[in-house]
């Protein structure tokens, strides 16, 4: 039996995997920024820091700190793909056999931030209101019994000069991570992709995928066998006979669901040249599954999909293929929450996408841990007094646990 690596083993392993193509000086700021990152739960470079320990003063640490999170030889694009194939294997294993990879925009907002560069208009999605900030792409795959496996994550702004728009963003973060699933993976998005330029993009990378439709104040028109229709009014005329308790779910009461579907649904099609809409059904067959009733409020659920829906169990094999989906927005609020990622600081646009990505690379730590031996992590995460037992969504607590562990494995410190 071979024999379990250590916790250091194990750190010093993913920093290599992931930095191995850096210079040197580039490599140690990343093991140091993703100690300090777990040690102290914080994207501040002072308290990155203080977890250092280094007998010079604070300052000059920090200087140091803030000179190598803008550093030009820094190669960001090599790290994320590293990163990609180090998880990629873990993507073909019994754990995801057939991955959904859940796509999400998230914001950070920012409304005392005055010279942070490329600050945009974001919608807070706390408060549902507009303010100043910046939007962060993210990618997770999402496995068997609730598996996660954080893919990539990119801060944007509308206003900086790279940015072409919002679909460009998206698709080139889609087209980075593709190259590293499986063929047959499963693409599940929300309702902010409900637009005519994704479906069509969608349709020529030739993936299935879900996506869930707005409902109300949606002019979307649906070609159906009963005829032309909209989304609210296909929704509302499609009866929700079967019902659905949803995976792990089963003491919820409350999450009892009804299910329906219809079979293929055309979407308008466009004029190649143009874009703008013909009125004739596009080629393309999609199924609409709607979902409706339990904790899911008062709009039941439109869920357009490019799998074949004929039979209620295909259609509750949807539901909860986009039910699974909402765990990437907790792993969103994990790395705000965990890593105080809201609080990010930096003077520099470079800097600012670079840490965005170092939360990123510590979140995927704790995930390869989560995915090796189960003792090892419950013994991690005992190591934060705590009342009750390991939670099932073991992150926050993991990460409470591991710092001093991980601080106590290494020689004197990073």
């Amino acid at each position: 039996m071979p024999r379990e690596k250590s916790l250091r083993e194990r750190f010093d392993a993913y920093v290599e995997k992931v930095g191995g193509r850096l210079h040197k000086p580039n490599r140690r700021f990343l093991r140091e920024a993703l100690f300090g990152l777990v040690e102290k739960r914080s994207v501040l470079l002072s308290q990155i820091g203080r977890a250092l320990k280094e007998p010079s003063r604070l300052i000059h640490t920090e200087k140091r700190l803030s000179r190598n999170l803008g550093n030009g030889r820094y190669d960001d694009a090599t790290v994320e793909q590293d990163y990609l194939r180090l998880v990629a294997p873990i993507l073909r294993d019994e754990r995801y056999p057939r991955p959904t990879i859940a796509v999400d925009i998230t914001d950070i907002t920012k409304p005392r931030a005055r010279k942070m560069p490329y600050l945009a208009r974001v919608l807070d999605g706390s408060t549902k209101e507009v303010g100043e900030g910046y939007d962060i792409i993210s990618l997770e795959a999402v496995g068997v019994r609730g598996r996660r496996l954080p893919l990539l994550a990119r801060l944007f702004s509308k206003e900086s000069p790279e940015f072409k728009s919002q679909n460009a963003t998206v698709f080139d973060a889609i087209a980075t991570v593709r190259k590293h699933v499986p063929d047959d993976a499963f693409w599940a998005f929300d309702s902010g992709f409900d637009g005519g330029t994704f479906f069509r993009k969608m349709e020529e990378m030739g993936v299935d995928f879900a996506v869930r439709l707005r409902v109300e104040g949606n002019s979307r028109t649906l070609f159906t066998p009963e005829g032309k229709t909209n989304v609210k009014g296909l929704v509302e005329g499609t009866p929700r006979l079967y019902f659905h308790r949803p995976r792990g779910t089963k003491k919820k009461r409350n999450w009892l669901l009804q299910v329906g579907w219809v079979s293929n649904v055309h979407l308008q099609q466009e004029h190649p040249s143009s874009c703008k809409q013909t009125g004739k059904p596009g080629a393309k067959p999609y199924s609409l599954v709607t979902v409706s009733g339990g904790a899911l409020g008062q709009e039941p659920l439109a869920i357009l999909t490019t799998l074949e829906v004929k039979t209620s169990d295909d259609a509750r094999r949807v539901a909860d293929i986009y039910l699974d989906r909402w765990g990437i927005e907790e792993a969103n609020r994990f790395t705000k929450q965990g890593f105080d990622l809201e609080d990010v600081r930096a003077l520099t646009w470079t800097g600012l996408k670079r840490m965005v990505q170092l939360v990123h690379l510590a979140y995927g730590f704790l995930a390869l841990l989560v995915h090796g031996p189960r003792a090892q992590v419950e013994r991690i995460a005992s190591n934060f007094k705590a009342f009750g037992p390991v939670p099932v969504y073991l992150y926050y607590r993991l990460l409470e646990g591991i710092g001093a562990l991980l601080r106590a494995t290494m020689d004197g410190g990073p």
